[in-house]
């Protein structure tokens, strides 16, 4: 992620890394490393992380409940988990 947006420090939008849930200490300990934190927007406030079986969950209900066409990238702010004390970014 550091290097996406080093390629592209314009982007601003949010990220979130998808991965297996056991992963997410993984996640969380690159997303704070100090080298992101000296970003002028750390990694920590830049997105999340999102367990890949928590995004099939969610994806397999909005397809049963047939809202795919009227869904916004929002819902990811609440799917995602964050590695800041503020909570979402």
């Amino acid at each position: 992620m550091s290097a996406l947006l080093a390629l592209q420090p314009n982007l601003d939008i949010k990220l979130y890394l998808v991965a297996a849930d056991d992963e997410c200490g993984k996640v969380e300990q690159e997303i704070s490393r100090p080298t992101s934190k000296l970003r002028d927007r750390p990694l920590t406030d830049v997105g999340g992380f999102i367990s890949s079986s928590k995004l099939i969950e969610m994806v397999d209900g909005i397809r049963r409940l047939g809202l795919a066409s009227s869904l916004k990238p929002e819902f990811l702010l609440k799917a995602a988990e964050y590695f800041t004390t503020e909570g979402a970014p």
